[in-house]
C-alpha cells in the first residue's frame, strides 16, 4: 500500500506516520523545510515530493491531508480528483468561508475528517456497552447503537470536558492555529474534540445555541484559553462543551445525564497515548478506507460538527 502524507502542518502526521510505516510505503510533501527535516530525520527512507501535484501524480492508495485550514478546500479538491481515500486532519474548516468552500466540493464516501478521540478505546468500549442512545448508527465497527436499559427520551443532557493546554501558541508556535479567521483558535481546534464526541453519541441533528470564550492565563493568545459551548439536539436534549486550554494534563470526559443515573467516560493517554487517545484506531480506519471501505464517519456527521464549531467561533 502507498500512502501520501500531504502536509505536516500540525503534530498529528508525525504521530500518524509511526503507525503507517508498519503497513505502507510513505511519500511526503511539506513546504516548510524545518518540518520536513524533522520528519525525514525520523523516517530517512521516506520518498519526498516537491509539491502536492507531484505527490498525487503517482499511485496513491490514500492521502493524509494536513495543511493550514485556509488551504484545505483547494488541496482536498485536488485529492478528490484522484479518487483515493483521504483523511483530513481536524478541523477540516475553521471559518464560515472555509466551510462554504468545502460544501462546493464533491466529497465522496472515502473521505474522513474526525477528532481521533472518536476512535479512542475508552470511548468505543463505552459505545459498545450501550451508552449511545437508540437510533444511532454503528460508526465504530463494533457497536449496534442501542442504549441498554433506557430509551432515547431518558437522556436529559450531555457534557464534554476538554483539557488540553494551549501554552505553545502563547509563544507564537503555529500562529495560524491561534488566529480565529485562519485556524479558529482554541474554541475550534480544541472545542472540536468535545463536539465530535457528543455528535458521535447523540447524532448530527444538533445546533449551537450559545458560546463564550476568555483569556484567563495565556494573555498573549490571539484567541482564548477557556471556552464553553451550549448545544441543543432536535429532540430537546441539551449539551455543553467545556474547553480548558490551561491544564497541567491532557484528558477528555463525556458525561450523560439521565433521570436516574449519570455515566461518565474518561479518555486519557496513559502509558500509550497513540492507542489511548485514538490515533492508532483512526489510522486503522483510514487504512480500511484505503483498501476500499467507506468512511466510518459519514460526511453529514462531520459537516454537523464543523457547523457547530464554526458557529461557536462566530458567537465567541
Amino acid at each position: 500500500m502507498r500512502i501520501a502524507l500531504a502536509g505536516l502542518a500540525t503534530s498529528h502526521p508525525y504521530t500518524d506516520a509511526r503507525t503507517l510505516t508498519r503497513h505502507a510505503e510513505l511519500v511526503v510533501w511539506e513546504p516548510d523545510p524545518e518540518r520536513l527535516r524533522r520528519f525525514t530525520d525520523e523516517h530517512p527512507g521516506v520518498k519526498v515530493a516537491g509539491s502536492l501535484e507531484e505527490v498525487l501524480a503517482g499511485r496513491v492508495d490514500g492521502v493524509v491531508l494536513t495543511v493550514p485550514n485556509p488551504a484545505v478546500p483547494e488541496a482536498l479538491a485536488q485529492v478528490l480528483e484522484t479518487g483515493a481515500a483521504c483523511f483530513v486532519n481536524k478541523p477540516a474548516a475553521a471559518s464560515r468561508a472555509q466551510l462554504e468552500r468545502l460544501d462546493a466540493l464533491p466529497i465522496h464516501d472515502r473521505v474522513l475528517s474526525s477528532s481521533v478521540l472518536r476512535f479512542a478505546p475508552a470511548f468505543t468500549n463505552a459505545l459498545g456497552a450501550g451508552i449511545r442512545r437508540p437510533g444511532g448508527e454503528d460508526r465504530t465497527g463494533d457497536v449496534t447503537g442501542d442504549v441498554t436499559g433506557g430509551v432515547r427520551g431518558e437522556v436529559l443532557a450531555v457534557r464534554a470536558t476538554v483539557r488540553h493546554d494551549v501554552g505553545l501558541w502563547a509563544d507564537g508556535y503555529n500562529a495560524w492555529q491561534d488566529t480565529p479567521g485562519e485556524g479558529g483558535g482554541t474554541m475550534v481546534t480544541m472545542g472540536i474534540h468535545g463536539v465530535e464526541l457528543l455528535v458521535a453519541l447523540m447524532g448530527p441533528e444538533v445546533e449551537l445555541v450559545g458560546a463564550a470564550g476568555a483569556r484567563r492565563h495565556y494573555t498573549s493568545l490571539r484567541s482564548e484559553d477557556t471556552g464553553v459551548m451550549a448545544l441543543r439536539w432536535d429532540d430537546g436534549v441539551t449539551g455543553t462543551v467545556e474547553i480548558l486550554g490551561v491544564s497541567e494534563s491532557e484528558s477528555y470526559a463525556v458525561t450523560v445525564h439521565r433521570r436516574d443515573s449519570t455515566e461518565t467516560i474518561v479518555i486519557e493517554g496513559g502509558g500509550d497515548p497513540v492507542r489511548g487517545l485514538g490515533y492508532e484506531g483512526t489510522i486503522e480506519a483510514f487504512l480500511a478506507m484505503a483498501a476500499g471501505a467507506p468512511s466510518p464517519v459519514p460526511w453529514r456527521e462531520t459537516r454537523a460538527v464543523l457547523d457547530v464549531i464554526v458557529s461557536a467561533r462566530e458567537r465567541a
